[in-house]
């Protein structure tokens, strides 16, 4: 099989699975956990903290790439998807390219600067939510009394799961010529895309669970039409530009309270076999 095949076997595969799982996203209701975290965010100041620390240079990288992207990239997209499009090529054209600078912005940001930072509102909601216990496997609590739970956290004991910069830019490339198959191919271009950001709102979640990375994998894979839904939902509001800073706070506020929602089924799971 020739390297040309190969490429079309593997970009067919993945899209025949992103239409398979993507009955079991709209079923599983993960997609509203994003929305409920901007409201949960919005309505707890003391969790903005961390995102005000950190908005200056977030924005101006993103006055950056933004510019640049579609400086350097709009008009040969839109040449390309002009053949499988027609006349909507420069809509999607400008999708892809909000997509593709989101995805820059957020990868550079969250390497350098944005992870400690949003590790720590994912904490500070756990707790807020009375799940000290499971927080305190990878941060020091501080005894006290006030209601702030961002004033509760100590040092962190552990550091977060590598979330694996480089292997999502080089996924995130590989998918791109999804966008060349007519009308459908930008959705399971999202789709795909979204399977891997919605583990990767978890990762700080496995980690407080102590998970192997086999465990880690099968949890996702027992959940994978879930996390899509979530992660689709982080991946459309992302292509909002500048704000895309905020959302990714509130998408970890999101996953924060979802998790809070899994070990509350745990709880009750283990109640009844007792």
């Amino acid at each position: 099989m020739s390297t040309s095949d190969k490429v079309k076997a593997i970009v067919k595969q993945e899209a025949d699975q992103a239409l398979a799982i993507s009955k079991d996203a709209a079923e599983s209701g993960a997609y509203m956990y994003p929305i409920r975290g901007i409201y949960h965010f919005l309505r707890y100041p003391s969790l903005q903290r961390p995102l005000w620390r950190k908005i200056l240079p977030t924005i101006l990288l993103s006055g950056v790439v933004i510019p640049f992207m579609f400086f350097v990239a709009y008009f040969p997209q839109v040449a390309v998807l002009a053949f499988v499009d027609g006349p909507v090529a420069f809509v999607n054209a400008a999708v892809l390219v909000l997509s593709e600078s989101s995805t820059i912005i957020l990868l550079i940001s969250k390497w350098w600067w944005l992870d400690d930072a949003v590790v720590e509102v994912f904490d500070a909601v756990l707790v807020q939510q009375n799940q000290t216990a499971l927080v305190a496997r990878g941060r020091e609590i501080k005894p006290a009394n006030s209601n702030d739970p961002i004033g509760k956290l100590g040092k962190r004991l552990k550091k977060p799961f590598v979330d694996g910069f480089t292997k999502s830019l080089i996924r995130y490339i590989v998918l791109l010529p999804l966008n060349f198959i007519p009308l459908f191919g930008t959705i399971i271009f999202f789709i795909l895309n979204a399977r891997n950001v919605g583990p990767a709102q978890h990762a700080r979640y496995f980690q407080l669970k102590g998970f192997s990375d086999t465990e880690r994998g099968d949890f996702v894979k027992r959940n994978q039409g879930a996390y899509v839904g979530f992660g689709l939902s982080c991946v459309l509001l992302n292509l909002v530009p500048v704000v895309n800073i905020v959302f990714a706070f509130t998408h970890t506020v999101g996953a924060a309270l979802w998790a809070v929602e899994m070990e509350k089924t745990e709880a009750n799971k283990a109640k009844k076999v007792e």
